[in-house]
């Protein structure tokens, strides 16, 4: 009888340990860098604020700096969520990727786009203060709680895109 071996699925890491190491530990992202980046996550807040049917990607990228807050918050501890900006930020992102899978369309209101710029501009702002090595690490440690995630292994509060 053959044993039966158990495969975790697993993506291609964006940073390695080494990037990590040679990240520099007190100068933030290059200019390059934050700017491709933001424009990334902008393009795909206004595609979820205009659009009717805002392809995946869009939902990704505004998704990753959700994310990234939260890994920056819960796991890294550098910053704090009094307000519970992030915590709106991703019910409003399940909440209306749900009605979008259900309905066919994007409903999003004008508070819930608030409440994800709100999410955006925070990032927009750590982004620009972090050092380039906190965000390398951010970025690793976001990555692999989500490999975490497709391989089943949810936290208290995970919420699935």
């Amino acid at each position: 009888m053959k044993r039966k071996v158990k495969y975790q699925k697993r993506g291609l890491l964006t940073y390695s340990h080494f990037h990590e190491m040679f990240a520099d530990p007190v100068k933030p992202l290059s200019q390059d860098k934050r700017v491709s980046y933001l424009i990334k996550i902008y393009e795909g807040l206004d595609a979820l604020d205009s659009m009717m049917h805002p392809e995946d990607h869009h939902w990704q990228n505004v998704a990753d700096a959700v994310n990234m807050l939260t890994t920056l918050v819960t796991d890294m501890e550098v910053m704090q969520d009094p307000d519970g900006v992030i915590r709106d930020a991703t019910k409003t992102l399940h909440g209306a990727w749900k009605r979008e899978q259900s309905l066919g369309y994007n409903t999003l209101d004008e508070l819930e786009v608030a409440a994800l710029r709100t999410a955006v501009a925070e990032y927009a702002a750590v982004i620009e203060t972090l050092p380039e090595r906190a965000m390398v690490r951010c970025h690793r440690l976001t990555e692999k709680r989500m490999q975490e995630i497709l391989n089943g292994k949810r936290r208290e509060g995970d919420l699935v895109i």
